[in-house]
């Protein structure tokens, strides 16, 4: 690994707690953006005489506004170095966050989001690429890792703050706060985060088009990311569903169901800390198909006792835990596998996987946001096609191998 000392521009100091949580902060922008308006969704509905469904395309056009940013904002802070990127993101979800919060009818509502998470995207993407301006090896993974640890908090707060503030303000309020955040957090770095990529190492990739055509025409590269895809559609799927699953189909309140989600948040994060050390005693296409098998299974008994009887709160919530441990082990072999298959560059496959990745996410809580939200079997039957074609994509892979 190279030292960060010997590399110009970059620092070799050890990185700052004050500096990784401001690099968490930016980060998880958008995982509160996401979660922090989810007890609302049934109140948003009402309030604007629309169904479930409809309010549901909020979440997918937020998910595809994140998706499609990430390839631009990549490239533009290469050229023009990553500060003023960052803070054009951040003023585009502040204006934005601003026009939910004011919004009159639900395609206003639907398009606004869309634009919230094109400029959410900014704290997510600079982040990664201003951690490795600065450091490298494990200085940066520090960072990196608190980064995550930052990230995979949110969606534990985030709908209980939402449950508790929902008491004190309506889904308006809930956006202006957001706003808000994006305020503190373009104020932050441009006050006290300098340039990470200084004129001298900024470069534009005259073939970027050529990068992404051989990544795409790597089977490899792209049945991993079809599979990080998926695995980040399980847990987002769910949410999409789950604010009238629970309220409708448990009678839960608000703040009951935000306790459920909580506490599968917990359980993904704490099954993604045993991933690394599983993909290594197992291989990365082992594991996967292990933990999917298994998913498949548990979810085809789910689908059968939905068909026969009235669903048991107990039963859906330890399936539901289950479903998100999945996630967490399939999602770091995936994307790790998925770089090391790039042909190219480590920047556009990361860039590419992860557009790729939102894209599948946005796709798959669209198509739930179509169909009934009063049981749990539509909802189930998304979750149940999306192992059934993870271990499809790893068995062809396995044959051209």
């Amino acid at each position: 690994m190279t030292d960060a000392s010997r590399v110009p521009g970059r620092d070799a100091t050890q990185p700052s707690l004050l500096l990784g949580i401001g690099f968490g902060f930016l980060s998880s922008l958008g995982p509160f953006a996401i979660d922090l308006y989810l007890p609302a969704m049934p109140g948003m509905a009402q309030a604007m005489a629309a169904d479930s469904g409809a309010v549901q395309r909020t979440l997918s056009a937020f998910f595809l506004g994140l998706a499609l940013a990430q390839i631009p904002l990549g490239t533009l802070g290469d050229r023009f170095g990553r500060r003023w990127p960052l803070i054009g993101g951040l003023a585009l979800f502040i204006a934005a966050s601003t026009a939910c919060a004011l919004a009159t009818s639900l395609e206003q509502l639907v398009a606004f989001r869309f634009l919230q998470g094109m400029g959410a995207c900014a704290g997510t993407s600079s982040v990664r690429a201003m951690i490795r301006d600065r450091h490298s090896g494990h200085r940066a993974a520090q960072l990196m890792a608190f980064t995550f640890l930052v990230i995979g908090i949110s969606p534990v707060l985030a709908p209980l703050a939402g449950s508790y503030l929902l008491q004190l303000t309506s889904w308006r309020g809930l956006f202006g706060l957001l706003a808000g955040g994006g305020l503190v957090a373009i104020a932050a770095v441009l006050l006290f985060l300098p340039e990470t990529l200084p004129p001298e190492r900024r470069v534009v990739r005259q073939s970027m088009l050529q990068s992404y055509g051989q990544l795409l025409a790597t089977p490899a590269f792209v049945g991993w990311t079809l599979v990080a895809g998926l695995a980040t559609t399980i847990p987002f799927a769910f949410v999409t569903a789950a604010p009238f699953v629970f309220s409708i189909g448990f009678a839960l309140s608000a703040h009951e169901y935000s306790l459920l989600l909580a506490l599968n948040a917990v359980t993904s994060m704490v099954a993604t800390q045993f991933a690394p050390g599983l993909m290594q005693r197992l291989g990365a296409r082992r594991l996967v198909l292990s933990v999917a098998s298994v998913a498949i299974a548990a979810t085809a008994m789910i689908a059968l006792v939905a068909t026969r009887q009235n669903m048991p709160l107990p039963l859906f919530q330890i399936y539901s835990m289950l479903l998100f441990a999945i996630a967490g082990l399939i999602l770091t072999p995936a994307a790790i596998s998925a770089l090391d298959a790039a042909a190219g560059g480590a920047g556009a496959a990361a860039g590419l996987l992860g557009t790729l990745q939102l894209a599948i996410t946005a796709l798959a809580s669209g198509v739930v946001s179509l169909l009934p939200s009063f049981t749990v079997l539509p909802l189930v039957s998304v979750l149940g096609g999306a192992f059934v074609i993870i271990v499809a994509a790893l068995m062809v892979l396995g044959q051209r191998r």
